[in-house]
């Protein structure tokens, strides 16, 4: 599977920035796992618009370094924006080359894992990144939990009614072709040569206020990826029967966004 990053926007950009919070905290749960100690050297991949990346600059103090890398480059000079000492650059995760070996103490990749298109390389480029001792904290989405979330459940049986049905290849909307399942997961740590040493399965949930801004916070997640897919006659409309269809949801509190997580810290041994 390979993951498209051009059809990213400065307003899809714009839009996570602001609206990223579930991520935010997530990533803020992540790094406290990883037991960061003042004057640690951080990677963050995957670092977006680079929130978590200096939220980890404030917890390692000026004596530690934090760089963060983001394939997206509106993302990175969103990131960059936001001033700091922190370092930011263009990057993925399958190519760490810009660092030597065992030049961090930490890296973080904050709900990512499932868009890196080449998981084993990526796990191969951390092991040598990483110190020995060194600690990696992933959060990602577990393939054989998709159909519980929010989102499939809504979003399946649209695409079985008209005029959708038939016209839409399932294996190539977002959720259906970037995961893989925890077993999965827990193979490519141990192959990469890394040791496992937590896992943790969680549910998460996040409110928005209507329909349109939950389906606006999933189209800046998915950097432009979420309705390309479907045909283009056909993205309007279903665009505007999913926001329906979640304000059909809608409670006192807003919208209910519901998925599943997978946690996990592993050590360069």
């Amino acid at each position: 599977m390979t993951t498209s990053f051009e059809h990213d926007s400065r307003n899809l950009a714009q839009t996570y920035d602001r609206v990223s919070d579930l991520q935010f905290e997530g990533g803020k749960q992540l790094v406290e796992r990883l037991g960061l100690d003042e004057g640690a050297r951080v990677l963050d991949v995957g670092c977006g618009t680079g929130r978590l990346t200096h939220w980890i600059a404030e917890r390692v103090g000026t004596k530690g370094a934090v760089t963060g890398i983001d394939p997206l480059e509106e993302r990175i000079q969103i990131a960059r924006s936001h001033g700091g000492a922190v370092g930011f650059e263009v990057g993925q995760a399958e190519d760490l080359g810009a660092f030597e070996d065992a030049s961090f103490d930490a890296v973080c990749m904050s709900s990512v894992f499932h868009w890196v298109a080449d998981k084993p390389k990526s796990l191969a480029e951390v092991r040598r990144v990483l110190r020995p001792g060194g600690r990696l904290g992933v959060t990602t989405s577990p393939h054989e939990l998709a159909r519980a979330g929010t989102v499939r459940r809504v979003l399946e049986p649209l695409l079985a009614r008209g005029p959708y049905a038939g016209r839409v290849d399932h294996s190539k909307l977002t959720f259906a072709k970037g995961g893989c399942t925890t077993t999965d997961l827990v193979l490519l740590v141990l192959q990469s040569g890394l040791e496992l040493v937590e896992l943790h399965v969680m549910q998460n949930t996040q409110t928005h206020a209507s329909g349109e801004a939950l389906v606006a916070f999933i189209e800046a997640s998915a950097f432009g990826t979420f309705l390309r897919p479907i045909p283009e006659d056909l993205r309007s409309p279903l665009r505007a029967d999913l926001v329906a269809a979640f304000d059909a949801q809608r409670g006192p509190e807003g919208v209910a966004l519901r998925n599943w997580g997978v946690l996990f810290i592993a050590t360069r041994v």
